[in-house]
């Protein structure tokens, strides 16, 4: 359970997949790593800077097979909007409300 100073509302769960971060249409994509997730959150840390309230689509790469499903990966695809972000020594920390997702089978296109 989380403690009194704690305002999640879900349990996060440790884990380091795989995502990109895409802002509007032309924008470079930016590529990180899940620090923890939960069924309405997750929090990365990037190299770029994001705005509190900024929304971006996201793909998150789950490793299937690790997990005892048939496919090799899937992909969360979402909407997040970001609710919080640290500035970190190594870069920004960002904490994203999952506003709504759905799951994708096989590889991530490779990155442009």
């Amino acid at each position: 359970m989380a403690s009194s100073g704690d305002r999640r509302k879900r349990k996060r769960v440790a884990v380091h997949w795989p995502l990109r971060l895409f802002r509007q249409p032309g924008n470079p994509l930016v590529e990180s790593t899940t620090e923890n997730l939960s069924s309405e959150g997750l929090y990365c840390i990037t190299g770029e800077p994001f705005r509190p309230g900024e929304r971006l689509q996201c793909e998150i790469v789950i490793p299937g097979e690790r997990l005892g499903f048939s496919e090799p990966s899937m992909r969360l695809q979402c909407h997040v909007m970001v609710k919080r972000v640290e500035h970190l020594r190594g870069g920004f920390g960002l904490g994203c409300h999952i506003e709504d997702y759905s799951l994708a089978t096989g590889s991530p296109p490779p990155a442009m």
